[in-house]
Formats: structure tokens, sequence, C-alpha cells
């Protein structure tokens, strides 16, 4: 985990994080942070846009009633994901329900796997829930996103690889439940 400067610096540059996690814990959901923003607090120097928070599929209604809004699906040629956004700010998304078709369809689930393999740190009393930097690069390395759609999921991975070191045989299992081998095996080189 990086110093608590770059968790200092998450929180204030979305201040919106700690008002929603903890009324998160307090309801007993399960939910981790993905994306860019696990891999930043992780160590990977490039700045999030936003803040994905993925919860079980079976708990987003749960999480909706929580807040008093309501999901949407978001859908594009490469996924299809349920999202929610506290506050109306688009910054924080509560995401679940995530599709990915590409050569063949994926479901990414959070299975009890996932819940283990997930990382807790702490900020001013709150404990905030990363996903694994492993399910974190899966993610991106199934949706390979670019410039063109204002991601680097690419780069993202091999950035973040060349200072952290992955559990590889964690990943590789997690590339097997999905069938993903042909999709991203030669992006981790298995």
């Amino acid at each position: 985990m990086n110093s608590n400067g770059t968790l200092e610096d998450f929180v204030t540059r979305f201040p919106l994080i700690l008002p929603v996690v903890k009324k998160l814990n307090e309801a007993n959901l399960t939910w981790m942070i993905g994306g860019s923003s696990c891999l930043f607090l992780l160590g990977n120097k490039r700045v999030p846009d936003d803040v994905d928070i993925y919860l079980l599929d079976d708990e987003h209604d749960a999480a909706d009633h929580l807040f008093g809004i309501e999901s949407y699906i978001f859908s594009s040629r490469l996924e299809s994901v349920r999202n929610s956004n506290p506050e109306g700010e688009h910054s924080i998304q509560l995401t679940s329900h995530l599709e990915f078709n590409l050569d063949r369809k994926y479901k990414f689930s959070i299975t009890p796997l996932v819940i283990d393999k997930r990382i807790e740190v702490q900020f001013e009393g709150n404990s905030l829930y990363l996903l694994s930097p492993e399910d974190a690069l899966l993610v991106k390395a199934l949706l390979q996103r670019g410039p063109e759609v204002g991601k680097k999921d690419i780069e993202d991975i091999q950035n973040f690889m060349a200072l952290y070191q992955i559990d590889r045989a964690y990943l590789s299992e997690r590339i097997g439940e999905l069938g993903a081998e042909k999709r991203v095996g030669t992006i981790f080189q298995f």
C-alpha cells in the first residue's frame, strides 16, 4: 500500500468517498474499489478520473435504497454494467452486473474468492476495501480500452506490473474461471 499521503490525496480528490463508504460499511454491504482508483491506491502513478465501487450483484438494490437513488444500465459495444451514482455525483459509481461483450461474453462476478483477496485499508477510522490488483488488472485486460475512449487499460497494466508483485497463481485461476486465456493470456505472458 502506498503512503498515507496518496490515500489523503485520493480522499481530497473525491470528497464524497468517505461518506459513501461509511454508509456502505454501516449497512454491512460487501464492496470494493476497483479500476484505476484501486491501482492508484496501490502505487500506480496515473491519477483516476472517477471511483468505481464494485458491489455484489444481489446487493445493488440495497445500496441504491441506502442512498435513495436509482440504477441505470450503461451499455457500450464492449460492456454492459449496472451503475448508480450517490448524490448524483458521477465521480463515484456503484457498479455491479459486469458483462463484457468482446470476442465472446465474459461475466465478471464478485465471488467468495474475490472477496477473500480484497485489501482493507484504514483512513480516519473508515475501512476502505480495494479489489485485488489482479482482479482490477483482469478487468482492464478484458476491456483493452484505449485513448479513443479516454482510457489507458494496457498502459495501466504495464505500468502497474512494473512496480507491484502480483499473485500470478491467483490471476491465472481467475482467468481460467472466466475462460479468458485467449483474450488476455498474451497481456500477462502466461
